[in-house]
């Protein structure tokens, strides 16, 4: 697809708006879709849903002028997952076990961090995207993407090691663009990767290619989301937000914010921040309750 082709779809949807829920909440999935407006990106967990369920957001989606995006983690395997991946490696002869696969267990959110040079999960990933493909939905929402951190301040493993899981972490996401690239990609965190290089090392290290959101890339991601946007007062996240300021403004990749009544931000002061830097913002109680409740746009009940 042709950067003139990509900027054609991109002016048939213009992405105005968030609403994310993990849940299957009858209620609330029917206020979720009475909130679905043009342009809107609309977030859920298919495997917590009936296949009714599913066809039932995605026409709603469809008359609203929205998109439907399903998640699936690229970085982690969380425990819905587990099960199906353990009998994927078994059905297929692989010698090695998942516990040689993960690099460390995320305790909150009872996930594990897998490497993704391991092919066999990239496979896996492949084999499910193509399902969720088939329930018609508009796309999909990247989550554990931010594993890459793991890669990158990995001491254990030498610099050209980490390197490589980093190198391996942006081609899945464009490899994943590229199978379907009519459909709407979003990034969750992952700022490591958001710039021209990304920095791989201790005190010294190496710069490799970055996914360069700010310029055109026919296999990038159409959406970025900062979750958790505006908690940390870093160096580091003020010259990612100058990057997604950049990116915004460039256009080839819109900027989601997604914050936090448990955190340290205010709302109103979240809200006006976002505004000023042209993101798209939406708010939640806590990343521990999107399965129990529907994230709020400024102007929602």
């Amino acid at each position: 697809m042709t950067e003139s082709s990509l900027r054609a779809e991109e002016k048939a949807f213009t992405p105005t708006g968030l609403q994310l829920y993990y849940g299957n909440d009858s209620k609330i999935l029917d206020t979720m879709q009475q909130r679905m407006r043009k342009g809107q990106v609309v977030v859920i967990e298919l495997r917590n849903l009936s296949k009714e369920q599913i066809s039932a957001i995605v026409n709603s989606s469809r008359q609203a002028g929205s998109k439907v995006l399903a998640y699936i983690s690229i970085g982690a395997l969380g425990h819905l997952e587990r099960a199906n991946f353990e009998q994927y490696l078994k059905d297929r002869n692989v010698s090695k076990t998942l516990d040689n696969m993960i690099l460390e267990k995320n305790q909150k959110f009872e996930a594990l961090r897998i490497d993704v040079t391991e092919s066999i999960w990239r496979e896996f990933l492949i084999q499910r995207i193509k399902r969720i493909y088939n329930q018609n939905v508009d796309g999909l929402f990247l989550d554990a993407v931010d594993t890459c951190d793991l890669y990158i301040n990995r001491k254990e493993w030498p610099i050209s090691r980490r390197a490589e899981s980093v190198k391996v972490m942006i081609g899945l996401i464009r490899m994943i663009k590229a199978m379907a690239p009519e459909k709407f990609v979003m990034q969750n965190r992952g700022l490591n990767l958001i710039g021209k290089n990304v920095f791989v090392g201790d005190a010294t290290g190496v710069f490799i290619p970055g996914l360069d959101l700010a310029h055109f890339h026919p296999n990038n991601p159409d959406g970025l989301l900062w979750s958790g946007a505006y908690t940390d007062s870093s160096a580091w996240i003020a010259s990612k937000e100058r990057d997604m300021i950049q990116i915004r403004k460039n256009g080839f990749t819109s900027v989601f914010t997604l914050g936090y009544a448990d955190s340290a931000v205010d709302r109103k002061q979240f809200f006006q921040n976002s505004r000023a830097a042209g993101f798209i913002p939406a708010w939640g109680s806590s990343n521990m309750k999107l399965h129990e409740e529907l994230t709020q746009e400024a102007n929602s009940e």
